[in-house]
């Protein structure tokens, strides 16, 4: 059974009134200004830091190994600088 345009209308404007419903929020901005203050909350609870300090170990230790890995594409340059 295919849905008429009606039905197919009928189900957005339901759907959007759910995600309204659930987001507590009508626009983008009242949405990322409540996601901003959520993790606001959960920094200040201490939850985060230590997903925020993992991840940033990471990233130094990936960002690290791959300059070693293309050191040959800068260490020239650095050699070659004038001081």
């Amino acid at each position: 059974m295919a849905l008429s345009q009606t039905d197919k209308k009928e189900v957005e404007r339901i759907i959007k009134k759910e995600i309204q419903n659930f987001f507590n929020s009508n626009t983008l901005k009242q949405f990322e200004n409540q996601m901003v203050e959520l993790i606001k909350k959960e920094i200040q609870k201490g939850k985060l830091r230590g997903d925020i300090t993992e991840f940033i170990s990471k990233a130094f230790t990936e960002f690290y190994f791959e300059l070693y890995r293309q050191r040959a594409n800068w260490t020239g340059t650095i050699k070659n600088l004038k001081l």
